[in-house]
């Protein structure tokens, strides 16, 4: 009697880095094509720009990615950052940048306790949480300021986000690679990168493995909350000046520049350095259609359009 043994052999390449691969082609072809159209789209200036927002984008895609991973969702992030600029122009003739930045970054963690606390312990579902955390922290800001723009005069904070490395590569940029390879890092080689991976995989299975997902959850929160700030200090930074209405729609740019990145929206699977290229890809995007004098009114279709076929191509992959 014949047996017939089934061999399965291991894919050459990864899912991930077959999505990875995908991304850096994505973003060559996007720079071919600037560099044909308008090669005066790559002067200094505007490489410097285009990093600088990319960074902004991307810090808080970093956040938005731990969050999506255990099957959330946070639509404060844009509010969040508002506070944080608003808390900058205030704060920075008062104690300084080391205080401001210690206590912006206080903030945000006490903010995404509150929120981790209210998801976890109150049941509340996390869209719905983040979405009355963002009326609730857009009325604050406002309140503030009256709805005002404060200027920020401190130099020293303006530089941090203006000063580049070979006067083209900002360093804050530079910066939120090194943010994003940690990142990378600990959810891959760290036990609470683990737990997450395992909590947006299976909830209940990671239950039974003795993992505390309430703390696990509320943690995460509280980190995303904090890359949020991050980005709020940098846009601050960046823009001379704190907006209470600053950042409106960023959470939406954060979950796309994430779904682009392959982060699964049904939670754990995807990898952070992805969600990066996703972000700089996302940035790149709205600057070609800024060149191409297309309307600026457009950048939200294409949002949309480039959500929705990230989220079904991740969906096919399953």
């Amino acid at each position: 009697m014949n047996t017939i043994v089934e061999k399965r052999t291991r894919p050459l390449i990864s899912t991930s880095r077959l999505n990875q691969y995908s991304l850096v082609m994505l973003l060559v072809i996007l720079l071919v094509v600037m560099a044909v159209w308008n090669p005066r789209f790559f002067n200094v200036r505007n490489l410097g720009s285009i990093l600088r927002l990319s960074a902004v984008v991307g810090i808080a895609t970093l956040g938005e990615s731990l969050v999506l991973l255990i099957k959330g969702v946070d639509i404060s992030v844009g509010a969040v950052m508002g506070l944080v600029s608003v808390l900058t122009a205030v704060l920075l003739p008062i104690v300084g940048i080391f205080g401001t930045v210690t206590l912006t970054v206080a903030v945000c963690a006490l903010i995404g306790l509150v929120t981790g606390l209210l998801i976890v312990k109150g049941k509340i579902p996390p869209i719905v949480t983040t979405l009355g955390m963002m009326w609730l922290l857009r009325g604050i800001s406002g309140s503030i300021t009256d709805g005002r723009i404060v200027r920020i005069t401190n130099e020293s904070f303006v530089a941090l986000a203006n000063s580049s490395f070979l006067g083209s590569v900002p360093y804050f940029f530079i910066g939120f690679i090194v943010v994003g390879l940690v990142a990378s890092y600990i959810l891959d080689k760290v036990n609470i990168g683990k737990h997450i991976y395992a909590i947006g995989g299976s909830e209940e299975a990671a239950y039974y493995s003795g993992i505390n997902i309430s703390r696990v959850k509320i943690l995460v929160f509280m980190m995303a909350a904090i890359t949020y700030g991050i980005g709020g200090l940098l846009l601050s930074s960046y823009l001379r000046a704190g907006m209470p209405f600053t950042a409106q729609g960023y959470e939406f740019r954060a979950i796309t520049s994430a779904a682009l990145g392959g982060i699964a929206l049904s939670g754990g699977k995807g990898k952070i350095g992805n969600a990066v290229l996703g972000a700089i890809i996302l940035t790149l995007l709205y600057s070609v259609i800024t060149s191409f004098g297309i309307s600026p009114y457009l950048q939200g279709m294409v949002e949309g359009i480039v959500l929705v076929v990230a989220v079904y191509l991740c969906q096919r992959e399953k």
